[in-house]
């Protein structure tokens, strides 16, 4: 049998913690948490072409060739949705409710959009099939900057602000909303990556940015490493144990285009940001097929 020392001329090595740099396509043994890691390629991002209606704080989902962008400010409350095929935006079903600072997960033709302000917190649900929105169960905590993870049928709502910075995480069955374990740390303009039973939470806002990163296991919340980056009002994608945050503001309130990828343990710093540094984006796809739209360029 073929040894990968024959195939790449490295042996596996075994490590109690994952190393801080090592080559790129090194495989090795977390002795720790008993899986095999190994070092990828970082990525790049390009531009792609806008959305038909700039806006920010909108909802997000899909993946980076079937995403979905709905409501959001323009600068007013709208209830646009767009459809990106991978090379362009086209018009969808408008929402039943205009609003700003919602969440989104799903897909493009099994979309959930969730919470928001329209003159107020909001808790309005509503679903999308690929081409009209429909009125879903109503959150039960109503608020604004939440986030979410999953899917149409089985989604998950945490964080958010109503007046106060909220830690309530909230489960979708398709139809209601039931409570779920809450957040360690209280925020709003977090990240998100995962399903409903493993769900990654990061970055966001307490009274300030923060790092702080939590994992969701359908039950409760753990705190694990936190990101390189404090930041708020940031976008993010991929699964529990291989995500991607991107964009938002760090302390002093610079907006920036730093990217980190988490590996299930650590996150690591990628040696290349966004094209332009924004907050108040959305983001879909995986960590390696990532998509970020709509901005805030400034404060």
């Amino acid at each position: 049998m073929t040894t990968y020392k024959e195939i790449f001329g490295k042996y596996i090595k075994n490590y109690s913690s994952d190393p801080s740099s090592d080559a790129e396509g090194q495989v090795w043994y977390n002795t720790t948490s008993g899986t095999f890691k190994s070092v990828v390629a970082s990525g790049t991002w390009s531009s792609g072409s806008p959305l038909i209606t700039a806006r920010r704080g909108l909802g997000g989902a899909g993946t980076q060739t079937t995403a979905l962008g709905f409501g959001g400010s323009a600068p007013s409350n709208t209830n646009a949705t767009e459809e990106y095929n991978g090379s362009g935006w086209a018009n969808g079903g408008n929402m039943g409710t205009s609003r700003r600072f919602l969440a989104g997960t799903g897909t493009q033709t099994a979309g959930l959009g969730f919470g928001g302000y329209t003159t107020t917190f909001s808790n309005a649900t509503e679903e999308y099939d690929g081409s009209a929105w429909t009125a879903g169960g109503n959150l039960g905590t109503a608020r604004d900057t939440l986030n979410g993870a999953g899917t149409q049928t089985a989604g998950l709502a945490f964080g958010g602000d109503n007046g106060s910075r909220s830690s309530a995480t909230e489960e979708y069955d398709g139809s209601a909303w039931t409570a779920g374990g809450s957040l360690n740390t209280a925020r709003s303009t977090l990240g998100r990556a995962g399903i409903q039973t493993a769900a990654l939470a990061y970055g966001g806002s307490t009274t300030t940015p923060v790092a702080n990163t939590e994992s969701y296991n359908g039950t409760a919340w753990t705190a694990v490493n936190a990101m390189n980056t404090a930041r708020r009002s940031l976008a993010g994608d991929g699964t529990q144990t291989a995500a991607l945050g991107f964009g938002g503001t760090t302390p002093p309130g610079a907006v920036t285009s730093a990217t980190e990828s988490w590996n299930g343990t650590s996150w690591t710093s990628n040696p290349t940001g966004l094209v332009t540094a924004r907050l108040y984006l959305a983001g879909c796809g995986t960590q390696t097929a990532a998509l970020g739209f709509g901005e805030e360029l400034q404060q």
